[in-house]
């Protein structure tokens, strides 16, 4: 095969050190052709066109990016993004380090090649990825001891799977025919994306001063999608249990929408972007999707911030909120519910300035914290006036901010928890000054449990000297078992384990960051 075994040897490596996965029936084939090739002086010629494109093909088919066939409907999308965002994906896939460890390796190659058969080599290491696959080779993984266990079938995991989503469809967290009494309040829904447990863990911010805020904190909320549009239906939904991936783009049932059952219990609902929602149809999913008719508040007023991946204008979060705020306050509304939905973390947002540019990896640290430390003061701003406000803090995923081998920073085609382990929690204004108590929630938990939440604070306020205590609102709260899907791929924990299913892998183990 010639220098083609240098291509088959670095990607076993690769494969056997988790970096990719290695389709061997397929890799198999193209070997085969490029061996036999030089047999026929037809095939010889074909191969120097073709040969170069296959191995482009395979490879990208082998490598954590997303599959094409999910890739080509969103041509159009990905067509939008700036050409310093191109520029910065690139130097993630095409690190300088690893070119170099590449032309090292190429050297030792080379220098071997002259006295060892490479292709021998290179097809005993392809057909080395078969054993795994072999009828008498058993599922095996290991417990925290060492000690050997035996995995889950395929049928089992799937069983378990279906089984879940037939338990989900029967669920549901909001009582309708309840209306808000008492004191009036206002429900803010602050929907952040890209913002994990995980990626506040790698820049050192898990006990940012804003949870100290928190009366109740959820540790182990799945957000159950790693992508923005599935997220944001997924909440606005959150009244029923969890659909299926499949199921999001279909009509809602009708109690399932959180925001929908907020104003037929008294609530004004409002509905406000740091964006202008156009990238991805995102606003037109909001609206469609989850059900949110309520004019859009203009934003435009808002301090400029930074420059979007797709080179759209995004605002000041405290800006934005702190307007909408000074709006709600002259409107004779008793009770209004907002949807405030922030993109100031997103991959590729750049600053506004022409001075130096740094890529948005590097910039995710102080952009975070000037997320956290703006919601921070804007709940001092709406405290100070006086006025009784129930705030649910929730993003819709996390950056994928950790370099991990399973994909580049940033991609978040895999729903990891490392990604869809999102901080989730809920701040009343109007409380005394003394420290307040966070209520820790660590049962797995995903939006019915946010939505249980809610409806209990319409029923009974959480407010005045006659509102129960802050564990009764805890009480029977809805359990989620983590499921988390995308469009080609699922992962779901069974037992205290997590597997990985996707449409061109059966179910395996899969690893986390933590």
């Amino acid at each position: 095969m010639g220098i083609w075994n240098f291509y088959f040897i670095i990607k076993i490596i690769l494969f056997y050190t988790g970096y990719i996965h290695f389709h061997v029936f397929v890799n198999a084939a193209f070997a085969l052709f490029l061996i036999f090739s030089h047999a026929n002086p037809t095939l010889l010629r074909i191969r120097k066109w073709v040969a170069l494109p296959i191995a482009i093909v395979i490879l990208y088919f082998d490598s954590p990016l997303p599959p094409l066939r999910n890739i080509i409907p969103k041509i159009s999308q990905l067509l939008d993004f700036s050409y310093q965002y191109y520029l910065e994906l690139l130097t993630r896939i095409f690190d300088w380090r690893v070119i170099a460890i590449l032309l090292g390796l190429y050297i030792v190659y080379f220098l071997l090649s002259k006295k060892i058969r490479m292709t021998t080599i290179a097809s005993l290491a392809i057909m080395s990825t078969l054993l795994p696959l072999g009828a008498t080779m058993p599922s095996l993984a290991y417990d925290a001891d060492g000690q050997v266990i035996g995995l889950p079938s395929d049928t089992a995991l799937t069983e378990s799977l279906d089984g879940f989503f037939i338990e989900e469809a029967s669920r549901t967290a909001f009582n309708r025919s309840q209306k808000a009494s008492g004191a009036p309040f206002d429900v803010l829904v602050i929907n952040v994306c890209s913002l994990a447990w995980d990626d506040l863990k790698y820049i050192k911010e898990e006990n940012n001063p804003l949870f100290q805020r928190f009366h109740y904190l959820f540790t182990s909320f799945n957000s159950a999608s790693s992508y923005s549009g599935p997220s944001i239906i997924r909440l606005l939904r959150g009244s029923r249990g969890q659909q299926d991936q499949r199921d999001l783009y279909k009509p809602a049932v009708e109690d399932s929408l959180l925001f929908n059952n907020l104003n037929k219990t008294g609530f004004q609902v409002q509905l406000a972007l740091n964006h202008d929602g156009k990238y991805g149809d995102l606003l037109k999913e909001i609206r469609n999707e989850g059900g949110m008719s309520a004019p859009l508040f203009d934003n435009t007023q808002a301090t400029p911030y930074l420059r979007g991946f797709d080179g759209s204008q995004i605002y000041d979060d405290y800006s934005v909120l702190s307007n909408w705020w000074d709006a709600r306050m002259k409107s004779p509304n008793e009770r209004v519910a907002l949807f405030y939905n922030t993109i100031s973390l997103h991959d590729g947002n750049r600053a506004l300035d022409g001075g130096k540019q740094e890529n948005s990896v590097e910039t995710y640290s102080r952009r975070a914290r000037k997320l956290l430390s703006d919601i921070d003061r804007f709940y001092a701003k709406v405290n100070s006036s006086g006025r009784q406000v129930v705030i649910v803090f929730i993003p819709e995923h996390g950056a994928a901010i950790r370099r991990n081998k399973n994909e580049i920073v940033g991609m978040r085609e895999i729903p990891s928890p490392n990604v869809t382990n999102i901080p989730v929690g809920v701040m009343f204004t109007g409380k005394a000054d003394a420290p307040v108590k966070t209520n820790i929630i660590e049962q797995p938990a995903s939006y019915l449990a946010a939505s249980d939440l809610i409806s209990k604070f319409v029923g009974k306020a959480p407010f005045g000297a006659n509102s129960p205590s802050a564990e009764i609102y805890l009480k029977n709260l809805p359990s989620t078992r983590f499921v988390a899907e995308n469009e080609d791929s699922v992962i779901m924990k069974f037992g205290a384990s997590y597997y990985f299913r996707s449409n061109d892998i059966n179910w395996n183990l899969f690893e986390t960051n933590n």
